[in-house]
C-alpha cells in the first residue's frame, strides 16, 4: 500500500506524525487525530487542584509519584474502608493513606500505588523512576485496542470498594509539570513474523519522556524462541526462552528516537502458534 498524506487545511497545526501500514495520522491543534492507528491513544495531562497548594500531601506526591490518574469522588472517604483494598500500606495518617493495590492476574511488582484522602481525592500512580509505559497491561489488550490501563484498574478497585463512580478522572505526571499530553503507540503481532509502524517527532515538540514496553507470550519450552523490539533495525530489547508471559520496560534516548527523523518501530518473533507479542512506545510532551 502506498503512503498517502491527508490534507487537513491551513488552520490545523501538525504536531506529531505517525504512520501505520502506510496511513498517516496528524495531531491537530485540538489534540485529536484525523484517523486512528492500531493502539494509538492520546491523553491530556492536567494538574490536580490540590497540587496547587503546598501541603505535606502534595509534597509527598511531588517527591514520589510519576504518571498518575486522579479523581475526586465528591464525598468524604472512610479511610477504614479504603484500607481494606490495599495489599500493603506504605504510609498512614489521620487524613490520608498511601499503599499498593494488587491488580488481577498480575504479579506484585505490577501493583499500582494509591493515595486516598478523606476529603474525596484518590490518586493511582507509578513511581517517578518508573516509565510511563508501565501503565500498559498487555492482559487488557483486546480487539486491537487497550481497553484499560493498569492505573484505571487500580482506581476502579478503590472506587468500587467505596461505592463511588469514577467520573472525569484525569492524568498528570508529577515529574513533568510542563507536559500537557502523553501518548501510547502500540503495535501487536499474533504468531510468527514482524509488524511495525513509523514515527516522526518534529523539532518543535518538547518531549520529556520516551519509554517502551515489550511483551512476549510464547510458552513453548522445547526450543528457545526470541521476540525482538527494534528501532530502525537496531535491537532495543529481546525476550528469549520464556515459559510464561513476560513484560520488559525501559526508556529511549534522544539518539534512539531523535526528532525530525522518520523512525521504524517493530516487534517480531519466531515462535509458532497464536501467541501475542507487542511493543508500546510512550511519549510525554508539551503541545504548543
Amino acid at each position: 500500500m502506498k503512503d498517502k498524506k491527508m490534507k487537513l487545511g491551513v488552520l490545523l497545526v501538525t504536531i506529531l506524525v505517525i504512520s501505520f501500514l502506510g496511513a498517516y495520522f496528524y495531531l491537530q491543534s485540538d489534540g485529536e487525530s484525523s484517523i486512528s492507528a492500531e493502539g494509538r491513544q492520546t491523553f491530556p495531562l492536567v494538574g490536580p487542584a490540590f497540587a496547587q497548594s503546598s501541603t505535606s500531601e502534595t509534597a509527598f506526591l511531588e517527591e514520589e509519584a510519576g504518571i498518575s490518574l486522579y479523581v475526586n469522588i465528591g464525598q468524604p472517604i472512610d479511610l477504614a474502608v479504603a484500607k481494606t483494598v490495599y495489599r500493603t500500606i506504605e504510609k498512614e495518617t489521620a487524613d490520608y493513606i498511601v499503599g499498593s493495590i494488587a491488580l488481577p492476574g498480575l504479579s506484585e511488582n505490577e501493583d499500582v500505588h494509591c493515595f486516598v484522602n478523606k476529603d474525596g481525592w484518590i490518586v493511582t500512580y507509578y513511581l517517578k523512576e518508573e516509565p510511563i509505559s508501565k501503565i500498559v497491561g498487555w492482559n487488557l489488550w483486546s480487539g486491537g485496542t487497550l481497553t484499560k490501563n493498569k492505573l484505571q484498574v487500580g482506581l476502579e478497585r478503590m472506587t468500587n470498594a467505596l461505592g463511588a463512580l469514577v467520573i472525569d478522572a484525569k492524568y498528570y505526571h508529577f515529574q513533568y509539570p510542563n507536559a500537557n499530553k502523553y501518548m501510547l503507540i502500540i503495535e501487536t503481532l499474533v504468531g510468527q513474523g514482524e509488524d511495525s509502524f513509523t514515527i516522526t517527532i518534529p523539532l518543535e515538540l518538547a518531549v520529556y519522556e520516551r519509554s517502551w514496553s515489550h511483551y512476549a507470550q510464547c510458552t513453548a519450552s522445547y526450543y528457545v524462541y526470541t521476540s525482538y523490539f527494534k528501532i530502525d533495525g537496531s535491537t532495543i530489547n529481546s525476550i528469549s526462552g520464556v515459559t510464561s508471559p513476560v513484560t520488559q520496560l525501559g526508556t529511549l534516548t534522544v539518539a534512539q528516537l531523535s526528532p525530525d527523523v522518520e523512525h521504524t518501530v517493530s516487534v517480531s518473533n519466531n515462535c509458532p502458534g497464536t501467541f501475542l507479542y507487542g511493543v508500546c512506545v510512550a511519549l510525554a510532551y508539551q503541545e504548543p
